[in-house]
């Protein structure tokens, strides 16, 4: 009974363990917000502008490639506003967001606005730059499962470890080693 309270523990163990380092691999796949203080360039400005006039009238951006854009936040540290934007380049989602900052109440319309190209003291950008690419498949290795069972049951050896993964796996057929 005290095998199978044991192989119980380590089950439960080796899942938990999986679940965490699969976790913190998809964490690491966002980079933290950075905070850039440098504007973006009256270029960037003009050119965002231009792209956003061209799309005047168009219900749907093609942004099917999420994980490719830069989002930026234009902040204005005095009233704490925050308006976003997006762009494949941290320059393009920065002017982005400073564009989107002038538009009455934050919404996109068909009203004309005047956009400076000069960004006034008082506003910030935090930027965040695509995610890294999702993996297909996860390959978390066995002794790093076995690092994480061990702080659970520290008598544990890597072969323990290893015979609880094989035998937790669905039988695919074929012989089983």
């Amino acid at each position: 009974m005290k095998l199978q309270a044991r192989r119980r523990m380590l089950r439960e163990a080796v899942h938990d363990a999986a679940l965490e380092l699969a976790r913190r691999a998809e964490s690491a796949r966002y980079a933290p917000a950075q905070p850039d203080n440098n504007s973006p360039t009256p270029d960037d400005i003009r050119t965002a502008a231009v792209s956003i006039e061209n799309r005047r009238g168009e219900t749907n951006l093609d942004i099917a490639a999420t994980d490719e854009l830069w989002v930026a936040y234009a902040i204005n540290t005095v009233t704490g506003a925050r308006h976003a934007g997006l762009g494949q380049t941290a320059g393009e989602a920065k002017a982005s967001a400073w564009i989107n900052s002038h538009w009455p109440d934050g919404a996109v319309s068909e009203v004309r606005v005047q956009v400076s190209t000069e960004v006034p003291e008082g506003w910030t950008f935090e930027l965040y730059a695509p995610p890294k690419p999702k993996p297909k498949m996860l390959a978390i290795s066995t002794l790093a499962i076995f690092e994480f069972v061990r702080l659970t049951i520290p008598d544990i050896t890597p072969d323990e470890v290893e015979n609880t993964i094989v035998q937790s796996l669905p039988y695919m057929g074929g012989p089983r080693q």
